[in-house]
């Protein structure tokens, strides 16, 4: 994400882009949306306390995690974009990266559901992930103020040249190509949607992060201007971030599973469409890159198999139905 976007207001010799607007009111809008899907309802002096402390130490570690993480994986992706490793951190000048932005709000979320007591922590947890998918959502709205977001293919056809289809590379530019930060837009506006139902029906946050990285596996692809490992330029940062998250997610829930004394037959299939959606994914990745001219064949298939790893992750954590003993 890059906040150094077009001005939008200019005050003597500082001049504020429309991406550090958009970025502080989408964390208004999140701390808004997560503070009222955690009303406050313990019954003593000191709990009350407790949950409001969870709450405000959310708030602020969110902010300090994710601004220092999102512009440390920035800079380190792209170092050439700054002086030194100190300028870096030393003015608001800059970009921070998804990646960084969603695992300082994702550690904050996990703190403060500590700090909230294990009566409070799936409530927190709940709550913060919505919250956090608001910002993410709003966020990806400052790529209509600057050049990143946008897809690999350049759209020639006026009657293609406008959203959801495409956008100006920058304003102003006449070199139109797919608004991939639209789309993401929409999706993470769904996910977002999805939950905040998760939240009021008292569901786990988990399969909110399952199905944030499953989209942003194929979104980050679909991106001319993706961040990589200094190392390598064939998988981005960001789905290397959701290839750990899924695999680790598959790993804790079978272990759950086999402790519990309740893994079946059933779940060696939910393991195997897992692995099948990664390797798919996996494959695409490698072979739009050598074949651009088949994008849409490739991106398409690449969503077939996202989706199945998000269906394959979340059926795998699906609690058993327990049977009722008559009396």
């Amino acid at each position: 994400m890059n906040t150094h976007t077009v001005t939008a207001i200019y005050a003597g010799n500082t001049q504020i882009g429309y991406g550090i607007l958009i970025t502080v009111i989408a964390f208004i809008s999140s701390v808004m949306l997560t503070i009222s899907l955690c009303p406050v309802k313990e019954e003593n002096d000191v709990a009350r306390f407790r949950f409001k402390f969870s709450l405000f130490t959310y708030v602020i570690m969110s902010a300090v995690f994710g601004a220092y993480l999102g512009r440390f994986v920035h800079w380190y992706s792209h170092y050439e974009s700054y002086g030194s490793f100190y300028s870096a951190f030393s003015s608001f000048e800059g970009s921070y990266h998804e990646a960084g932005l969603v695992i300082g709000a994702f550690a904050a979320s996990f703190i403060s559901a500590g700090i909230a007591g294990r009566k409070n922590r799936s409530r927190i947890l709940s709550a913060t992930s919505a919250g956090i998918m608001l910002f993410m959502t709003l966020v990806s709205l400052t790529s209509m103020f600057n050049e990143c977001d946008r897809g690999k293919a350049v759209i020639d056809n006026p009657v293609y040249q406008c959203l959801p289809f495409s956008y100006p590379t920058m304003p102003g530019s006449e070199e139109y190509r797919t608004a991939v930060f639209f789309w993401k837009f929409c999706i993470l506006a769904l996910i977002t949607v999805i939950a905040v139902t998760n939240c009021i029906r008292k569901q786990s946050a988990l399969k909110t992060y399952i199905m944030y990285f499953c989209a942003m596996a194929l979104l980050d692809s679909a991106r001319y201007d993706a961040s990589f490992l200094r190392s390598n330029g064939f998988v981005s940062l960001m789905q290397i971030v959701a290839g750990v998250f899924l695999i680790l997610c598959v790993i804790a829930g079978t272990v759950k599973l086999i402790k519990k004394r309740s893994f079946r037959a059933g779940h060696i299939f939910y393991i195997l469409a897992f692995l099948l959606g990664l390797s798919l994914t996996g494959f695409m990745e490698y072979y739009v890159q050598r074949h651009g001219n088949l994008y849409i064949s490739c991106y398409a298939l690449m969503a077939v198999a996202c989706f199945v790893m998000a269906v394959s992750v979340i059926g795998l954590h699906r609690l058993p139905v327990k049977s009722v003993k008559r009396k």
